[in-house]
């Protein structure tokens, strides 16, 4: 009897550590994910010259993805334009959903496009 309660421990103890950790790689690949959008995003507007319509696309494919893009123009001489690019994307553990109360945290991106 004292194996049976042994062996029950050991495999609740594995269950809970395989959901802990993959509640680790869901949340990483949000985070990863994120940071490909962002990079795609500066690498359009950079190679568009910092183009309005360019920028615009970027902001609506950035909201129908759940993100936050804000993009600042920050130029000084008009034949080298620069942009303050920011990208606010929230963060979710969904292992904390499993427990009555989801967890969600802001992370933010910023860089520039020249």
């Amino acid at each position: 009897m004292r194996v049976a309660i042994e062996m029950f421990s050991i495999v609740i103890a594995i269950t809970l550590g395989c959901i802990l950790f993959a509640s680790f790689i869901s949340s990483n690949n949000q985070v990863s994910n994120a940071r490909d959008f962002y990079n795609v995003a500066v690498n359009r507007i950079e190679d568009s010259n910092c183009n309005d319509q360019v920028i615009s696309q970027c902001k609506s494919e950035a909201g129908e993805k759940g993100y936050t893009l804000e993009i600042e123009d920050l130029t000084i001489y008009n034949e080298q334009p620069s942009r303050l690019v920011i990208l606010k994307y929230s963060i979710t553990m969904p292992v904390f959903s499993l427990f009555g109360n989801g967890l969600s945290k802001q992370g933010v991106i910023e860089g520039y496009a020249r």
